[in-house]
């Protein structure tokens, strides 16, 4: 999760994708903000979000890989960082976090979510305190991916950066 090597990957669209007729059938007008979920499914995902962040939290805290593993994370999902090597289900997750919970503990605050009836993505701010007192904290401005699976909330995976939102009013 906090390591990773480059890698590209390439997107192959039909020329009619890019046409001029295409692009202009789409519409003239400037796109707004993206629509509100309902107020009850707004929050009932913060309710299960939340609770899933601090789960993490105290994983980290008490050096707990499966708990991420198992029950943060679906089973194919997929984390990259700003080296851009995907990690890719719970194999890869496990040999990452039975690593990085030995060394940090961490704290989600969460900035700004989108969710649908069914998906979910929320930006956050992700701190990291290393456990050795003699390495400085640092943060990483994550996004999360979210589908809901039999009404519950759960992640299918982070894309990472170092970095920081600003607090928000």
């Amino acid at each position: 999760m906090f390591l990773a090597a480059a890698s590209v990957v390439s997107l192959a669209l039909p020329a009619a994708a890019l046409s001029p007729s295409a692009i202009a059938a789409t519409s003239d007008q400037a796109i707004g903000d993206l629509p509100a979920a309902s107020p009850a499914n707004a929050a009932e995902f913060r309710r299960q979000a939340d609770a899933l962040y601090r789960m993490k939290e105290k994983a980290f805290a008490d050096t707990d890989a499966e708990t991420i593993i198992n029950r943060f994370y679906a089973k194919d999902a997929v984390s990259f960082g700003p080296e851009g090597k995907p990690i890719m289900g719970r194999d890869q997750f496990r040999e990452d976090y039975e690593r990085v919970v030995k060394i940090a503990n961490v704290r989600v605050e969460p900035i700004r979510s989108h969710v649908g009836a069914d998906a979910a993505w929320e930006w956050a701010n992700f701190y990291v305190t290393p456990k050795d007192p003699a390495q400085k904290p640092y943060s990483f401005v994550i996004l999360f991916v979210w589908a809901k699976k039999d009404g519950r909330w759960v992640c299918g995976g982070d894309a990472y950066t170092p970095g920081q939102f600003a607090k928000t009013p």
